[in-house]
């Protein structure tokens, strides 16, 4: 793979969960407690199980590896300080 194709893919990457960043109120409406994948600023594929996600997106021809991945906790984690 040429070293231009691994910097799109990274930056590919950090979009995505970046995207999933910005948009974790909408994300944990919709998928509650579920793990989603994200491609392209995109929720593709989500489970409850992440063995279950990951065999999804092999399903599809898709690389688990090369996608984001995230887990969407129904509510947002408790900060102490």
């Amino acid at each position: 793979m040429e070293a231009e194709q691994i910097l799109k893919g990274l930056e590919d990457f950090n979009q995505d969960m970046d995207w999933i960043s910005k948009n974790l109120d909408r994300l944990r409406e919709k998928y509650p407690n579920k793990y989603i994948a994200v491609m392209n600023l995109e929720v593709i594929e989500s489970d409850s199980e992440l063995q279950s996600l990951i065999q999804k997106l092999k399903e599809k021809g898709k690389s688990p590896s090369e996608i984001a991945i995230e887990f969407i906790s129904e509510k947002p984690p408790r900060l102490i300080l």
